[in-house]
């Protein structure tokens, strides 16, 4: 194990995909608790960055993208992903993948819930990454 890896903890990678980039700015508060957010306006874009960066979440907002094909981008990677459903008023977070498993059909997510839905996800993945940590003797 190298002397850079001992004691530092893994960054949960977090890809915002949209059109707006207006819409980019609300995610930054992820950084806060230790994500690293990546941004991407278009299908080449998240795919490119599929080619070099592991993702744990993806976070879709890009209404035009159809969602099989963003499925099939991240079919056989341990990632969640969720898709922005506009509504009347705001926007219903739709579960797509949980740890890479295929989750639609369960139910849509208020965003004034959908904060804290994602919290408990990046404290797992963390709770996850470190317990796979060799410990140090």
């Amino acid at each position: 194990m190298s002397a850079s890896t001992v004691g530092e903890t893994r960054k949960i990678k977090v890809l915002v995909v949209g059109d707006s980039p207006h819409l980019f700015s609300s995610f930054r508060r992820l950084e806060r608790l230790g994500c690293e957010c990546h941004f991407a306006e278009s299908h080449r874009e998240v795919s490119a960055l599929l080619s070099h960066t592991k993702l744990d979440i993806v976070l879709s907002l890009y209404t035009h993208q159809r969602l099989s094909q963003m499925m099939a981008l991240l079919a056989g990677r341990r990632v969640s992903m969720f898709y922005m459903l506009p509504a009347e008023k705001g926007c219903w977070w739709l579960p797509v993948l949980r740890n890479g498993e295929n989750c639609l059909g369960t139910p849509a997510i208020r965003t004034t819930e959908f904060t804290y839905v994602l919290i408990e996800i990046i404290k797992g993945i963390a709770t996850d990454a470190a317990s796979s940590q060799p410990s140090v003797v």
